[in-house]
């Protein structure tokens, strides 16, 4: 669930209800919200995801180290793709 919180907050903040929603489009289980919120901890407690409370809400959003991690589970994606289309075995 790490790596799809992180996927869906690289386009930029999002509010609970919205992550929680984009997170369950793309998961093969029900998401929970206390599985949600206990990973949104973990990612907060590892300075990957950051909760921001302003005058308009608070919302979740990547960290640097975030926005880092996200950019590299891409280019392994990109990597693993590349590979898997030409048939490399290593």
């Amino acid at each position: 669930m790490s790596v799809a919180i992180l996927t869906a907050l690289r386009e930029g903040p999002l509010r609970y209800s919205k992550l929680h929603h984009a997170v369950s489009q793309v998961s093969p289980d029900v998401v929970h919200a206390r599985t949600l919120t206990d990973t949104l901890n973990y990612l907060r407690s590892q300075d990957l995801v950051e909760h921001h409370q302003g005058d308009d809400g608070a919302d979740y959003r990547l960290t640097g180290g975030g926005i880092e991690l996200v950019d590299l589970l891409g280019e392994i994606d990109r990597w693993s793709r590349q590979h898997r289309a030409s048939g490399e075995r290593t």
